[in-house]
């Protein structure tokens, strides 16, 4: 059975798009020629690194995701991203879709619910609110004076 899997490597921001391009399709080629199956191939963004990486303080985040028989392509692909100069890093997550896919469906049937109670709480004090200010307090020193009945 395949294993689906996500790979996110960061490249050199000061890459021109032309040297770039040519990269992201070698290491493509890489995964394809190893026995993987891509799926997606797609570049992120520029973000800033949380700390310097071979004196780069941003790169560019490329996500692909590919399935796979066997760990020959994740091999191969870490073993050459490891000596090229132009990708910083590289991480490789196992992802199961029918987890995924139930997580989200959980997630938003909470975020459903929590809305719920956010709309009935904020109800309840409106409803306080208008209560308390349409009735005006009466000092606790003034009593309410008692009729007799002489």
């Amino acid at each position: 059975m395949a294993t689906s899997y996500e790979l996110t490597y960061i490249i050199r921001p000061d890459m021109d798009d032309a040297a770039k391009k040519a990269l992201v399709e070698r290491f493509d080629n890489v995964l394809t020629e190893n026995g993987a199956s891509i799926v997606s191939s797609e570049d992120w963004e520029t973000r800033k690194l949380a700390y310097e990486i071979e004196k780069y303080r941003e790169g560019l985040y490329h996500i692909v995701t590919f399935t796979s028989e066997d760990d020959k392509a994740t091999n191969e692909f870490d073993r050459l991203a490891k000596i090229s100069q132009d990708i910083l890093r590289q991480m490789f997550v196992v992802v199961d879709f029918a987890k995924l896919a139930d997580s989200k469906e959980k997630s938003a049937v909470a975020a459903v619910k929590a809305a719920e109670r956010r709309a009935a709480r904020d109800a309840e004090r409106a409803s306080r609110y208008n209560n308390n200010s349409t009735q005006p307090a009466a000092p606790a020193s003034q009593a309410p004076a008692a009729e007799s009945a002489e």
